[in-house]
Formats: structure tokens, sequence, C-alpha cells
């Protein structure tokens, strides 16, 4: 039976896609596909693509006997209140890897992969931000939204607080920890220093294209179909790879993919891209002092 022993825990919008990938093309390494299964954040049970312990490890099923390292990389589990505890106690010795950024970019990149997969429909981000305490309490929420939590951005833009948690159950010996600026300059360096964590042997890699940029719908109604098909749709499909024994038909993916364009993401507003700094300036304080990194230029 294989047992995933790495967890790329998030955050959001932080590489995890891109080095996920890389790592996938390692022959000593791992990754599930999904690559974000949620199975240990049960306080978003809509975000977990499995439920029972079974299916969880099947996910791992391919990883042969030269993985020595078999991972995943569910995003949300860092904001999650019990998924890392849920981890340790799956795997004690579980090696954890954490991406973070500026809270700042990574609550305003967020913004927007929301709308990529309909848990938002606010377009404009200021008042996406505005609507956090109405939300909060089960008012103007999305009707695709799958976890309301996901909407509070001043909660898991507090990089700090999450780490602050994640310390207090993990060991900081297993823990390793990448700032996006890093491992979007040299991204070979980061990337060998996780092949060092994992224990692995160096990989020569050269390229690191770039993975996950920002995307918007082109027709929203093809796009609310594609993302959250009809139950009746769902059950077909199984039903037709039951039958012939396909592994994937992948056509609404390949929809998705057709429907979906890459463009620069809008600037962000001057004065309130300041506030949004002078909000997260305590918790960016409390990260540097937590991972021993100045990380006080963010704003």
């Amino acid at each position: 039976m294989n047992k995933p022993n790495f967890f790329i825990v998030g955050a959001p919008k932080c590489g995890t896609t891109a080095l996920c990938q890389y790592l996938d093309e390692h022959p000593n390494i791992f990754i599930s596909t999904p690559k974000e299964p949620h199975y240990f954040a049960n306080d978003f049970p809509k975000m977990r693509h499995v439920s029972e312990l079974s299916e969880y490890i099947e996910l791992f099923n391919d990883a042969d006997e030269s993985c020595t390292a078999i991972g995943e990389g569910s995003v949300w589990n860092l904001y999650s209140d019990v998924a890392v505890e849920n981890i340790m106690d799956f795997d004690k010795d579980a090696k954890i890897i954490v991406m973070l950024r500026n809270p700042v970019d990574l609550v305003y990149s967020m913004h927007s992969q929301h709308q990529i997969t309909l848990d938002e429909n606010q377009i404009d981000f200021i008042k996406a931000w505005d609507l956090q305490n109405e939300r909060a309490n089960g008012n103007s929420l999305p009707p695709k939204c799958r976890e309301p939590k996901l909407l509070q951005y001043s909660a898991f833009g507090k990089l700090g607080d999450q780490i602050e948690r994640l310390f207090s159950t993990v060991p900081k010996s297993q823990v390793h920890i990448i700032i996006f600026d890093d491992f979007s300059k040299d991204t070979k360096s980061s990337y060998e220093a996780v092949l060092k964590f994992l224990e692995v042997p160096l990989y020569d890699k050269q390229e690191f294209p770039r993975v996950n940029e920002n995307k918007s719908h082109k027709n929203m109604i093809l796009a609310f179909f594609t993302q959250s098909p009809p139950r009746w749709l769902v059950r077909f499909a199984f039903s037709i790879k039951k039958l012939f024994r396909i592994e994937n038909l992948g056509i609404l993916e390949k929809i998705r993919v057709i429907n979906r364009s890459t463009k620069p993401r809008t600037k962000l507003d001057n004065d309130f891209r300041s506030k949004l700094a002078d909000y997260f300036k305590s918790d960016i304080s409390k990260l540097s002092k937590l991972i021993e990194r100045d990380l006080n230029h963010w704003k």
C-alpha cells in the first residue's frame, strides 16, 4: 500500500501548482491525481475529492517502487482548522511544504481564481472585500460557492496566524517553507532545495515553464455548465466510464480549457492596496518572526 509522506499544504496562488508539476517529473517523486484531494480538510466538506480513507489511499496506487517521495498538494489545508492536525495523526513523520506570498497579492489573485471556479460572483474585488462580514453571516453568498470561508479574504490572507498554528502541530524540522518571491526569481534553486528536503537525488531539470497564469471565462453560461455540471450528466459519465472501463473521459475539462482565456490581472487600486498592506502589517510581522525572515517590505 502506497501512502503519501509529504504534503504541500498551501497557500493557494503561491506557486503550488507549478511546484507539483515540476516535482511530478522527477523519477523518484509521485504526485496524486487530482493534485488537491483535500481529504484531511473535513471542515471544508465540499472541497474534498474523496471522503473515505480507502479512496484517498487509492489516489497513490500508481506510485511504483522507485517513488520514495509520495505526495499531494491540497492548498487549503494550511487555512483549514483541522487538516494539518489530521495529517499528523495520519503520519507523525510527514514532511510539510508551505509556499507563502505577500498577502495583498495573494488575496487579490485568489479573488480572480474564485471567479474561475464560480465560488465568487462579485467582479469588483473591493466590493468583495467589503462583503466579508455579510457573507460570514450567510448573506450575499454566490450560488455556486462551495465553502463560504473561502470568501473570507482577510482570514486566509493572515499567513502568520496559519503558520503559528502549523508550528504548534508540526516540528519545524519537518517543515520546508518557500517564499513565492524566491521561487519566481530563482525557480531552479527553490526546486532543488525541495528535492534536498524530500531526500531524493538531484534531477537535471533546466526548464521551468509558467503554470496557472491568470485566467477568465469567455462564456459565463458555458462556465456555469462545465464548472458545476448537472447531476444527471455526472451520473451518465460515470456509467459510461464504468461500462466501457474508461479511466477518464475528460470532456468537461477540455471544454473548460477552451472556454478560458489567459490575460494579465488589472492592477489593484493603489489606495486600496495601501489599505490592505496596513491591514496585514501586524500579521506579516508575526510571520517574519516565526520563519526568521524579514518580510516587512511586503506592501
